[in-house]
């Protein structure tokens, strides 16, 4: 089992803790410096940094699996075992961007139904970073004609890579259902969002903690025009 958990890197780990429970995220870890939240579907992580450092406000890729061997072997000598600081075991896979896999966070609950986590990997190349994250156990399932866009799924959660000139991490979501509704729910827990037409559908933009890029989070796509479904 593969387990979509991207990481946000913050100083303030208060007002991500305010944005998560506005998007309806359901803690299954909160300790002081490295915490787990469910959403719907997939999961998401927040890790405190020092502020003004040089990982304050960046994203990572990550992943949970109940299998690290197989995912240390499908990697070989790219791949390496290492503890954490709360004593899980993961696996660290060096590459363009560093993927790290953990063993599952304890809990079984979910958040917002609907709402999807997306760790989304910036790349300039797009068919190679999605083969890395296939080796991992994910799958493609929509690819755009231009070749700039691809989105995979794990067991839960999901991951996307976009064409972009400098190798990043970011923390996106994916919403199935009426995104309006969603955005006034947001709102109302106190948290700046407003919704853009895109070529693929409809997206909230969601205001960070202190400013900077919004948290995007796409509507679950319907219309294929430009699009191929795998």
């Amino acid at each position: 089992m593969i387990i979509s958990r991207p990481v946000q890197y913050t100083s303030d780990v208060a007002g991500y803790r305010r944005l998560f429970a506005a998007l309806g995220l359901v803690a299954l870890v909160e300790e002081a410096d490295w915490s787990v939240y469910a959403a719907g579907d997939g999961r998401v992580a927040l890790h405190r940094v020092e502020p003004g450092g040089p990982l304050d406000g960046r994203a990572a890729l990550g992943f949970e699996s109940d299998d690290l061997d197989a995912a240390a072997s499908a990697f070989g000598d790219a791949a390496r075992r290492f503890t954490a600081e709360n004593g899980a075991s993961g696996v660290a896979v060096a590459g363009e961007l560093e993927l790290v896999v953990l063993e599952p966070a304890p809990g079984e609950r979910h958040g917002t139904q609907g709402l999807r986590a997306l760790g989304l990997w910036v790349s300039e190349h797009v068919d190679a970073a999605a083969s890395v994250l296939e080796r991992l156990g994910l799958r493609a399932e929509v690819r755009s004609d231009s070749g700039r866009w691809v989105q995979l799924v794990a067991d839960a959660g999901l991951a996307a890579v976009h064409d972009g000139d400098v190798p990043a991490a970011q923390l996106s979501f994916e919403y199935e259902g009426d995104v309006d509704e969603f955005a006034a729910r947001v709102r109302a827990a106190g948290v700046e969002v407003e919704v853009v037409d895109e070529s693929y559908g409809r997206t909230l933009l969601v205001a960070r903690p202190g400013g900077g890029e919004p948290i995007w989070v796409n509507e679950r796509q319907s219309d294929l025009y430009g699009y191929t479904a795998l």
